[in-house]
């Protein structure tokens, strides 16, 4: 029994064990979910870019040849880009975050205005969720 005491050279594999699971193995998870955020902060930008492009293409077509004057139809607009955002999304699930257009603005009857949200839950426990917030703006141009 006291040679069990006297030699010591496996306490390095327990120490190296309890090392790697409280700090290595937790900074592992982290650098993932933080390269997980900027891929969740970019592709909701990359979907609110979309859906102004897509709201400006409600164009009054009727009272622009009638007067030459370009006005977007809102209800069109919202219509339009809801759709292409949801199109751009459609693999939220796979990333585990839920995105949310909540308001689009026609400003000056030809520029439309996208804003949009997404929030992203942490594999670590005890961080709270993450809710990004970004804006686009887009304008509709034509000419007679």
């Amino acid at each position: 029994m006291k040679h069990l005491f006297v030699d010591r050279r496996g306490y390095a594999m327990a120490y190296n064990a309890i090392v790697f699971v409280t700090v290595a193995l937790p900074m592992l998870i982290l650098s993932s979910e933080i390269t997980r955020a900027l891929y969740v902060n970019v592709n909701i930008q990359t979907a609110v870019d979309a859906a102004c492009a897509a709201a400006v293409q409600a164009v009054d077509v009727p009272h622009f040849v009638a007067t030459g004057e370009l006005v977007l139809d809102s209800n069109f607009a919202s219509l339009y880009a809801q759709q292409e955002f949801d199109a751009t999304v459609t693999n939220s699930n796979i990333h585990q975050y839920s995105p949310a257009l909540s308001g689009i603005g026609i400003v000056n009857n030809t520029i439309a205005e996208c804003h949009a949200s997404a929030t992203m839950t942490w594999m670590l426990p005890g961080i709270p969720a993450l809710t990004m917030n970004v804006v686009s703006a887009a304008e509709a141009l034509a000419r007679r």
